[in-house]
């Protein structure tokens, strides 16, 4: 049964058998949750880390497939049985929702988060009213956030610090910000002036206070770097970038915020230089205009590369071979994703899960 949903969902590119195996490469997938938060990272040894939980179990986003299905479909199609770390950036629903399902789907480890949610007040609208965190209403954050708390019960919870580090086996997390709270000082490497923040604005709206809180991460596997930030949001990624960057270049950027117009500034982007793009988004969130216009300028890109083909900005859309979802009508969604195979060289594959179309960057 697990297989023929496998195959049917786009996984039959993972289904290697033994030579996945003896594979030495850092595995990544970005997991098609319907523009939300679900990225899995296994190493050789079988050790694993996934990044957010997409979607609730009962979504209009995700249908008959909830995020959570996906989500186990892609970790047993690497060989796991269990999830060793599970790291939520923030307690919006589409980042912690498919968290009760997954508990039901697959055993899980440890559990990484900022802390207290901060997001309070009835709306993102200014002088918005404070709830009553103590009985909040059902579907507001702080009542996804007191769910999310019940659940974890007795298992290993940390919550992070910036500078704090978590080594997955040869990976090492890097927490470079969390609850708004940045890294002291640079990574190595990193410290230099940024002439991209001249004349960055102010944000007069942030999606909600839990995006700015989000837990934001530099993956490193040798000589690679993966800048994975949840959905960070502009004022906050400039304690991050300027005036001094603090970062450094990265090769793989998992596009903040879904590729949304409040996160991935230009400082930020110019900053880590990615070389490699995954945007995870849907058909109608995400892959703004402004942000994909930011990304192709950055001066190191070499590719973007697509969960779905956006209707946000349909002339925005990069080569269809490079997207993993092509069709814009959810009927036909067969939630296709983006697999990275990733080298302690640096070498990075990417892999379309749809075509199996495949591009090689980096060290040769």
């Amino acid at each position: 049964m697990l297989r023929k949903f496998l195959t049917s969902v786009g996984f039959a590119a993972l289904l290697a058998g033994p030579a996945m195996a003896k594979d030495d490469a850092l595995q990544m997938v970005s997991i098609d949750v319907e523009g939300g938060g679900g990225t899995l990272f296994v190493t050789p040894d079988g050790k694993s880390l996934l990044i957010d939980t997409g979607n609730p179990e009962v979504s209009r986003a995700t249908g008959d497939h909830p995020s959570s299905e996906r989500i186990v479909a892609a970790a047993h199609a690497l060989g796991l049985k269990k999830i060793d770390y599970l790291l939520i950036t923030h307690y919006h629903g589409d980042h912690i929702g498919g968290f009760e399902g997954l508990l039901a789907r697959i055993p899980i480890g440890t559990v990484i988060d900022h802390g207290d949610n901060r997001e309070t007040k009835a709306s993102t609208q200014p002088g918005a009213a404070e709830i009553d965190v103590k009985n909040p209403p059902p579907g507001s954050t702080a009542f996804g956030y007191r769910h999310y708390i019940e659940l974890i019960g007795k298992r290993p919870h940390i919550v992070a610090k910036p500078g704090q580090q978590f080594h997955i086996g040869g990976m090492t997390v890097t927490i470079v910000m969390a609850d708004a709270v940045p890294i002291p000082k640079p990574l190595p490497g990193a410290g230099e002036a940024n002439p991209a923040c001249a004349g960055m604005e102010a944000m007069a709206n942030n999606g909600g206070e839990e995006n700015a809180r989000s837990t934001a991460s530099v993956i490193t596997w040798g000589k690679a770097k993966i800048a994975a930030f949840g959905d960070l949001t502009w004022d906050r990624e400039k304690d991050l970038f300027c005036p001094i960057d603090k970062i450094g270049k990265v090769d793989v950027y998992l596009a903040t915020h879904h590729g949304t117009g409040l996160s991935g500034s230009p400082a930020a982007v110019n900053a880590l230089a990615p070389i490699v793009t995954i945007m995870g988004n849907s058909a109608r969130k995400g892959a703004d205009n402004v942000r994909m216009e930011t990304i192709k300028a950055s001066p190191r890109n070499q590719g973007i590369w697509q969960l779905h083909t956006t209707t946000v900005s349909a002339d925005i859309n990069g080569p269809v071979e490079m997207i993993a979802n092509e069709s814009t009508d959810q009927t036909k969604d067969k939630f296709f994703g983006l697999r990275l195979r990733i080298q302690k060289s640096g070498e990075i594959t990417v892999i379309n899960e749809r075509n199996g179309f495949n591009k090689t960057y980096g060290a040769k």
